[in-house]
């Protein structure tokens, strides 16, 4: 029972961590928005796409709490950031991600 309650107090924590910042995350997310869509600079994300970039950027969000070393903190941070406001960075790993793996070619 003990462990369950730890584990609820470190995610109302982070909650807590995140709900305090989330005014300035999306006034950052809110800014960069209205530039790319003035400019049509998305590129249409697929499913893959749109999975790697919410990963990423809960994972560096959580990362961004949880790590015990302040730089990986900020980087990770940082890193979920960059997803977030920016997705064209999902579209381009991914693709990098499909060149490194082998495909079959069904010609």
């Amino acid at each position: 029972m003990r462990a369950i309650g730890s584990w609820f107090t470190a995610v109302e924590n982070l909650f807590s961590f995140y709900g305090s910042l989330s005014p300035k995350i999306a006034g950052i997310w809110l800014s960069i928005w209205a530039i790319r869509r003035k400019a049509e600079a998305d590129y249409a994300l697929d499913w893959f796409s749109r999975a790697l970039r919410w990963s990423v950027v809960l994972i560096g969000f959580v990362l961004g709490y949880v790590a015990p070393v302040r730089y990986l903190r900020v980087g990770s941070g940082v890193l979920g950031l960059i997803f977030l406001c920016w997705p064209n960075c999902a579209y381009h790993l991914a693709n990098l991600l499909r060149r490194g793996s082998p495909r079959q070619d069904l010609s």
